[in-house]
């Protein structure tokens, strides 16, 4: 262990955190490095502490930020899968929240109070149990701080916003290792940025969210073959052009190829908010021919099935387009030329594939707006969106950074010439989907920007979360 990992243990313990410190050779830093849903950010950092409190983050802040020279990584549910997202780091300390990750509801203020660590399978589990719902994640393994720090795409955002904009309250770690609360008269100023603006400015450790009424969901999904893949595709055009008047409506497009599989398949997964069955709004969907499963359930049933597994080395890369069957035309052909090469150099086609469709309305502009804005520069949407995403898994390291990281980049350089042929791609990155080759922050626009560094430099001075927490992506690096 070299000398400034020692010292950083060392000033971990005086912390009074030895018995939340892990080291390599501990069957605890073991299970929590293999805890990472993904292959790719278990990253073997010199060490790793679990808080159990918002005091004991402080105390890990103070100590690590007087060790000279070390750098530290933050955790909630560490799902983000590439190696520098900031969840995990090799040269350094991992702060690990997974021990606060309690959910608590308040029937007076009718708010929900979220620790970072929790996942959203447990969340709605928990705010079910009062009757209510929060916004939040729609892959149950996902964790809550990652999430709404970077913006939150959720199951309501057509009808209430991203699942930032629900959140009325924070509290905070700063670089110095006070603790604040930021909302629209404390801290407003930092209150707005952490609405999407990632790590930049401190360690969120509760999350006060607005709750909703919770009602059952008519929700499942309609399995396809790739020989109906245009008639699937006219009908998510239409259901997103009409989206805006049925905001309890929810699909998501996907495309799929799993090992061993002949050939790749449309998973279309249809969601009514009010537990409608057969809305309108789906008619087109369930008209195509293909294998259906759909049923009234809870928002906590539905997401306690929708667990991506893994468990191998993943690629992410995203991007948004105009509203365009054309344009989808051309993703699904990529994705189909996609996993035909990716089967001639992958042995026993042993990787999955999938892309993933969903709409990004200039409506939530509004929603966003009415609750305070974001970070998220949605006022520079051109009007009706899609935003895609295409996740590969492979099983080594090697595999992913040879053969499949570049065999997607090309993928998607396709896709986004024939967008721009057209006039119709669009400067806007989602960061929760971005890549390690992508930057969502250029595409929030200047004035957000502007925002961003004038709250680092005055709740960061000396830069702690740009320099010595080098994960993710960093408002300093934005030129």
């Amino acid at each position: 262990m070299s000398s400034i990992a020692q010292s950083a243990v060392a000033n971990l313990k005086e912390a009074g955190l030895e018995d939340v410190l892990y080291i390599p050779g501990q069957q605890a830093y073991d299970t929590r490095e293999g805890s990472y849903w993904s292959l790719t950010p278990r990253l073997g950092p010199w060490a790793i502490v679990q808080p159990r409190n918002t005091e004991e983050v402080s105390k890990a802040v103070k100590a690590l930020v007087k060790t000279d020279g070390c750098k530290f990584a933050v955790r909630s549910g560490g799902h983000m899968s590439w190696n520098g997202a900031g969840n995990n780091i090799e040269e350094g300390v991992t702060i690990d929240l997974g021990l606060m990750a309690k959910t608590t509801y308040n029937p007076e203020t009718k708010l929900a109070s979220l620790q970072p660590g929790g996942r959203w399978t447990n969340v709605y589990a928990d705010v079910e149990k009062h009757g209510v719902m929060v916004a939040g994640g729609r892959e149950g393994l996902v964790g809550v701080g990652g999430l709404l720090t970077g913006g939150g795409l959720t199951y309501f955002t057509c009808r209430d916003g991203w699942g930032c904009d629900q959140v009325v309250n924070y509290e905070v770690v700063l670089a110095d290792g006070s603790i604040v609360e930021a909302n629209d008269t404390k801290n407003p100023d930092l209150f707005r940025v952490l609405k999407g603006g990632h790590n930049n400015f401190g360690i969120v450790t509760r999350f006060d969210m607005r709750t909703f009424e919770a009602k059952n969901i008519w929700d499942g999904n309609i399995v396809h073959s790739k020989a109906v893949t245009n008639e699937v595709i006219e009908a998510y055009v239409d259901f997103q052009t009409n989206l805006e008047n049925n905001p309890d409506s929810h699909v998501l497009a996907m495309w799929v190829y799993v090992p061993q599989a002949p050939e790749h398949f449309i998973n279309m997964v249809l969601t009514n908010l009010d537990g409608v069955e057969n809305a309108k709004s789906f008619q087109k969907f369930l008209a195509v021919p293909g294998q259906q499963n759909i049923k009234s359930k809870t928002i906590a049933s539905k997401v306690a099935e929708f667990l991506v597994p893994s468990g191998r080395y993943d690629s992410w890369l995203t991007l948004t387009f105009k509203l365009d069957g054309r344009i989808i035309q051309k993703a699904a052909a990529a994705f189909k030329n996609l996993m035909e090469e990716l089967r001639k150099s992958i042995p026993d086609s042993n990787f999955s594939i999938s892309m993933v469709l969903q709409p990004l309305l200039a409506s939530w502009t509004q929603h966003s707006a009415s609750k305070g804005g974001n970070m998220l520069g949605l006022e520079r949407i051109p009007g009706n969106c899609v935003i895609l995403i295409t996740a590969l898994e492979v099983e080594t390291s090697e595999l992913s950074t040879k053969v499949g990281t570049p065999a997607l980049k090309a993928m998607f350089s396709e896709i986004e010439s024939y967008a721009t042929s057209l006039e119709k791609n669009v400067d806007f990155l989602y960061l929760n989907y971005c890549g390690d080759s992508q930057d969502p922050l250029p595409t929030y626009g200047e004035e957000n920007l502007r925002k961003m560094r004038e709250a680092s430099a005055k709740y960061d001075p000396t830069g702690v979360f740009q320099q010595r927490v080098p994960g993710g992506f960093k408002i300093s690096k934005v030129k």
